[in-house]
């Protein structure tokens, strides 16, 4: 079996997140992908809105090196900010077809429960599925970094979400624990809240 190639990861990736979802953005991400040489980020969703036409243009921005680790020791890192960046385009493409805005923690906090939905998937591509216990100890573990506040609440918000569902043991999510998953996907953010401060 070849390895998929890093725009093909990122379009199964698409393609999962808008089926278990039910979430379609009538987009194909691989047509957004810029990449750019010695990139201040290993990845970042990239958006302009304009207010006069009311929409937005979306990129997705990736150091050029992220394609290159693709094929080295340094995949599984790559799979992982690849499946971190999908999952924010297809939340805000989504959200935007419904004509609501999202905010930065919303996008955080999506992104870090995808990428354990999306590792843990059965036809994960084998570089994201090597992460598996890697990504589990990044959400669980998470520094303290007080100028991303926002980055790091909402991955403790996510942990909190993960723990709660079979025991933090998503290899063993049954259909009672996607149908929590797709159900927090379409919450706006105060229920999202509200749900996460209910949990113990």
């Amino acid at each position: 079996m070849t390895t998929p190639t890093a725009l093909e990861t990122l379009h199964w990736a698409q393609r999962t997140l808008e089926e278990f979802y039910g979430a379609t953005t009538c987009l194909d991400v691989r047509d957004f992908v810029r990449t750019i040489e010695n990139f201040d980020e290993l990845g970042r969703l990239h958006v302009e809105q304009h207010e006069t036409r009311g929409d937005i243009d979306l990129a997705l921005l990736f150091d050029r090196d992220i394609f290159s680790a693709w094929t080295s020791q340094q995949g599984h890192r790559a799979a992982s900010v690849l499946c971190e960046e999908v999952s924010h385009f297809v939340y805000l493409g989504f959200n935007h077809r419904r004509e609501r805005s999202v905010c930065a923690i919303e996008l955080e906090l999506q992104s870090e429960v995808d990428r354990i939905l999306l590792a843990f998937h059965p036809l994960a591509p084998a570089r994201l599925a090597a992460s598996r216990t890697k990504l589990l100890g990044e959400l669980q573990n998470s520094p303290h970094a007080p100028e991303k506040v926002d980055y790091e609440t909402a991955r403790r918000w996510a942990a909190r979400l993960v723990r709660h569902l079979a025991g933090g043991d998503p290899a063993a999510w049954t259909a009672h624990e996607r149908q929590v998953l797709c159900e927090f996907f379409h919450r706006d953010l105060g229920e999202k809240i509200h749900l996460l401060r209910s949990l113990r």
